[in-house]
């Protein structure tokens, strides 16, 4: 039997509020290894907890407050300049999410998107209500009230084990989310 491993880098606010990380979800299935948000503490918590950044295979974002895909940028420039990534890394979140992690790279590090990197960078874009496969990790989006800049996701993420499937729902920040009770 499979298992499938949680763990919670990070479950603060975007101000550290009790000396807790940013938003960062590390989830180990039986073929995959990808992460649920990125915030920026997300590379410290990595290493706190012993997480190689090397073995994540995809990031997924909730939507995009920098405590949650803030600390893209400098998980990038780790796996080029620190870890020698050569294995390609995805990057999928709401719509909008190409655009802004261009700019919060071009804003934190100039120049760092045009450089020649050592693996395949993809970032996509979600569509709403549809199960979208991302190598082995499947994925419904659904849209939730939280105002971010572009649409916030509660992300439905079955995870294969045996003869039938967990599912994992996840939704971002306190507050109550409509529309992320859906099933």
């Amino acid at each position: 039997m499979a298992t499938i491993q949680v763990r919670f880098l990070g479950s603060g606010d975007a101000f550290g509020s009790g000396g807790r990380l940013q938003t960062c979800i590390w989830i180990k299935a039986a073929t995959s290894t990808f992460l649920v948000d990125c915030g920026a503490s997300a590379l410290i918590a990595m290493r706190r907890f012993g997480v190689a950044p090397n073995d994540i295979d995809l990031i997924l974002l909730t939507h995009l407050h920098g405590d949650h895909f803030g600390g893209l940028p400098f998980f990038v420039l780790e796996a080029q300049l620190i870890s020698k990534r050569s294995r390609p890394l995805v990057i999928v979140g709401p719509p909008g999410t190409k655009r802004r992690v261009v700019e919060a790279m071009e804003l934190f590090f100039a120049g760092s998107t045009r450089v020649h990197r050592s693996f395949a960078l993809d970032i996509r874009e979600l569509t709403l209500d549809q199960p979208q496969t991302l190598g082995d990790v499947t994925v419904t989006a659904y849209r939730v009230q939280h105002p971010a800049g572009a649409p916030s996701l509660a992300l439905r993420i079955p995870c294969a084990r045996e003869n039938h499937y967990l599912f994992w729902r996840y939704r971002m920040d306190r507050s109550p989310c409509v529309g992320s009770q859906r099933s």
